[in-house]
């Protein structure tokens, strides 16, 4: 009897060893590639960010704007933080489809439009496990004052190209002066060479060539 038991715990052994053998490199390859799936989307969520980041004061450049059309693809989950990290960022879209009317209220939506952004930052900031404070976010950048006046006139070309093609405004001139008034002798001399110009057009006169 001791002998059969002994058998049956070598044979249990014995197959539990043949198992993980078996189903032991297959489990660590499917772990590798979900650790390398992982790594890959945290890559893409920190470039993300990163780029958010470094162009925040310059948020019409192609990089933000790309990056700002990432986010609901890169930042794509079930839990609570990713859906609201989402939900900022179409408050955030919101906020930029309203133009306002100038003055005032432009000022405030301006405002408005940049507490949203911050928002953003500051769930995509804590959910990669940065420790950024909303001043840090707000203030925490250098951007040259050259830079600005640059993106600034471009933004001023741009609309008003687009403004005379539409037909919206005219290109003002200013005439400084006109040119001197022609004397009777000149005005002249002037109408007899348009003549015999027109004469030797319709071959009327020849074109004399002296040898």
């Amino acid at each position: 009897m001791q002998q059969e038991q002994f058998t049956w715990v070598i044979k249990v052994s014995d197959l539990a060893i043949i198992i993980a053998t078996l189903v032991g490199p297959i489990l660590a390859v499917q772990a590798q590639k979900w650790l390398e799936r992982n790594r890959a989307i945290k890559d893409r969520q920190n470039y993300v960010f990163r780029v958010l980041m470094a162009t925040r004061a310059a948020r019409l450049s192609s990089a933000h704007v790309e990056a700002l059309n990432s986010v609901p693809v890169d930042f794509y989950g079930r839990s609570k933080k990713l859906k609201a990290i989402r939900d900022d960022w179409q408050i955030y879209l919101a906020s930029l489809e309203n133009k306002g009317a100038g003055g005032e209220a432009a000022a405030a939506i301006a405002l408005a439009r940049q507490g949203c952004f911050l928002d953003l930052l500051q769930k995509m900031s804590s959910y990669l496990g940065y420790d950024f404070n909303r001043a840090e976010l707000e203030n925490g950048l250098y951007y040259p004052e050259g830079h600005a006046a640059i993106e600034s006139d471009q933004e001023l070309i741009r609309r008003g190209v687009a403004a005379i093609i539409k037909g919206e405004i005219a290109i003002p001139m200013a005439v400084k002066e006109f040119p001197a008034t022609m004397d009777d002798a000149t005005i002249a001399n002037q109408q007899a060479l348009a003549k015999l110009l027109m004469e030797w057009l319709d071959g009327q006169r020849a074109v004399r060539i002296e040898q």
